[in-house]
């Protein structure tokens, strides 16, 4: 075997000495993730043994590695347990060294966990393949109870579970798709509201950021993302050994309002990243969460273009398979269009793309940022008597302008709903959750103010 070689902190010449008595060959050695990039780029190995060290355990570089088909293989000494960034990157091959400098190489000999079927992601065959039953997985922390369902197979149906978040009755578990087209009509911004504002309301939620051209839902929550989640999860979806557990420990988790808290899966942040992102990983990782949280609400990307799919080379990687699996994998889409007249066009021009691409998920139009000074007098009559002139739509959502909201959510880093719970774009996030099927209930005998206001003055 062509082994490569990336151990900055440890004796490279020992560890090449006992690759080469182990019968393998060292086609190059390198010290950091530059280094490492570069020598990928010019002769791949058929592995990699990386070192515990910031250095070159990376994301990047095990991305990297994924993508050309390089075994990626971590080295620890005996008695030194992996570090969290090591323990993020979901790599299941490490070879132990020794106090006297021998290697346990018996783990390049072994069979490779991650499948070798690749082209599954880009087959010509419509028909996936069945994987194996997946480990059963560990119930999640009391802060994100999962539905009944402990695993879930990519061929199996779709389950739609009790509802067991009190006075909350949606369809769940449901995974919601926010979408929108190019020219960032607030995406992001409704994707982390709406996720807050349903973990408010008493459910288990999981916000996914798979925008594979450039993620911003970490930053705007103001978490480190030195290691996004998603594409970690996505990496253990891809060996086969993705969990609830894991999940566990590759998500991060905010504050939502009420006290409540959401789990998130954080994107990527430069979005060279994107082919670690396959349709079939992304549709492995979000059916998996459906079964993990009772809700699980996706930030897709804008590019719903497959012009890449008529290339010869019917196993290159897409640029928006992401994009598309997650929308074929919602229950529901969320469609938002700035309120104003360039917005309202991008919005009605892909949204016939946007209904030939899903597969039977169903769209709530979300009108963003609504105001007259763009639309003149009655600007939510404006904007309905277009979306119904244009295009048939009668239900949409309209959410008014309300820029300061929008201000102080990203200047304390925190969900709207939980930095500006009156706002008007609270309460258009809160229209939004109820026109999803998420309405709140009243609770056992609560009665109308009007109600209440009466037997007060009869009472006094």
């Amino acid at each position: 075997m062509l082994v490569a070689l990336a151990v900055p902190g440890l004796d490279a010449d020992a560890i090449e000495l006992a690759v080469l008595r182990a019968g393998h060959r060292v086609a190059w050695r390198a010290i950091d993730h530059d280094e490492v990039l570069t020598q990928l780029a010019q002769r791949a190995p058929e592995a990699i043994v990386i070192a515990d060290h910031p250095a070159v355990a990376t994301s990047t570089v095990v991305g990297s590695c994924d993508l050309l088909g390089v075994r990626s293989c971590l080295i620890v000494r005996a008695d030194t347990p992996l570090s969290a960034g090591a323990l993020r990157l979901g790599l299941q091959d490490v070879v132990r060294m020794s106090d006297d400098g021998s290697l346990d190489l018996r783990v390049l000999a072994e069979p490779q966990i991650m499948p070798t079927s690749a082209p599954s992601d880009h087959a010509v065959d419509p028909t996936p393949p069945t994987p194996p039953t997946p480990p059963t997985p560990v119930m999640p922390t009391a802060a994100l109870p999962p539905p009944p369902s402990p695993t879930v197979s990519l061929d199996s149906p779709r389950v739609s579970a009790p509802s067991t978040a009190g006075n909350v009755s949606p369809r769940i578990p449901r995974i919601i798709a926010v979408w929108g087209p190019a020219g960032a009509p607030g995406r992001t911004t409704l994707s982390i509201g709406l996720a807050a504002e349903l973990a408010a309301r008493g459910l288990s939620v999981c916000l996914v950021d798979a925008d594979t051209y450039g993620g911003t839902v970490a930053p705007a929550l103001g978490l480190l993302d030195e290691s996004p989640g998603f594409a970690a999860a996505c990496r253990l979806a891809g060996a086969e050994t993705l969990t609830h557990a894991e999940l566990e420990r590759v998500a991060q988790h905010a504050e939502g309002a009420a006290g409540s808290r959401f789990a998130i899966l954080t994107g990527i942040g430069r979005p060279h990243r994107w082919p670690e992102l396959s349709a079939s990983r992304v549709t492995a990782v979000l059916e998996q969460c459906r079964q993990w949280c009772s809700v699980v609400v996706v930030d897709a990307g804008f590019s719903l273009e497959t012009d890449e799919e008529i290339s010869s080379d019917l196993l290159a990687p897409r640029r928006n398979a992401a994009t598309i699996a997650a929308l074929r994998a919602a229950d529901d889409v969320v469609a938002v269009g700035a309120a104003d007249p360039l917005g309202l066009a991008r919005l009605l021009r892909t949204h016939a793309d946007l209904l030939e691409t899903l597969d039977g998920a169903r769209v709530r139009i979300v009108a963003n940022r609504v105001r007259a000074s763009v639309l003149g007098i009655d600007p939510h009559g404006q904007v309905r008597q277009t979306l119904d002139r244009f295009a048939g739509i009668r239900n949409a959502v309209l959410i008014d302008d309300d820029r300061d909201a929008a201000d102080v959510a990203l200047l304390t880093a925190r969900a709207v709903p939980l930095a500006a719970p009156r706002s008007s774009l609270s309460r258009g996030i809160a229209e939004l959750a109820d026109a999803l099927g998420f309405a709140r209930e009243p609770a056992p005998g609560a009665r109308p103010r009007w109600a209440r206001r009466r037997q007060a003055l009869v009472a006094g």
